[in-house]
């Protein structure tokens, strides 16, 4: 299980990297998202600023990353959007040293594209990911967790 979500994290991490490396932050609504990241290391910004150095890849879903993406899908899409054509949503979740979810934030790529109605969707996905809280798993003891993943909307 770790090998599959270490795999997955870096296939993110490398999409992320190539981008950044155009336009060197990602924004949401809140403003950047994080501001340095490696394999193994990440610099976050909280949605009130704050940076925290947080080491990569030591959280997980309990029930792999597709059951996650299948689960927001299937109970938090709806189709009743203006843009109702699949793209790709970044989400990034914080978690405290009990995992429990300080904040989920997501966005899409290049940020020029986060329509209103886009803001909406990602909304109803991050209530989702909010109601998930039981569901995590550590992997070390750290004060601060985060869980980056991207899926393609329907």
């Amino acid at each position: 299980m770790k090998r599959i979500v270490g795999a997955f994290s870096l296939v993110l991490l490398c999409s992320l990297s190539v981008y950044s490396q155009n336009n060197k932050i990602i924004y949401d609504e809140y403003g950047p998202i994080y501001t340095s990241m490696n394999d193994s290391i990440m610099v976050y910004n909280t949605k009130e600023g704050k940076q925290l150095e947080i080491k990569l890849n030591q959280v997980c879903f309990k029930d792999g990353d597709d059951y996650l993406k299948e689960y927001l899908k299937k109970y938090y899409y709806k189709s009743n959007y203006k843009d109702d054509y699949s793209y790709r949503v970044f989400f990034f979740i914080l978690f405290n040293s009990n995992l429990r979810i300080k904040e989920v934030r997501g966005t899409t790529l290049p940020y020029s594209s986060y329509t209103e109605s886009k803001k909406k969707r990602i909304k109803t996905y991050t209530k989702g990911l909010k109601r998930t809280k039981s569901n995590w798993e550590k992997v070390t003891n750290q004060k601060w967790y985060v869980y980056c993943f991207s899926f393609v909307t329907d």
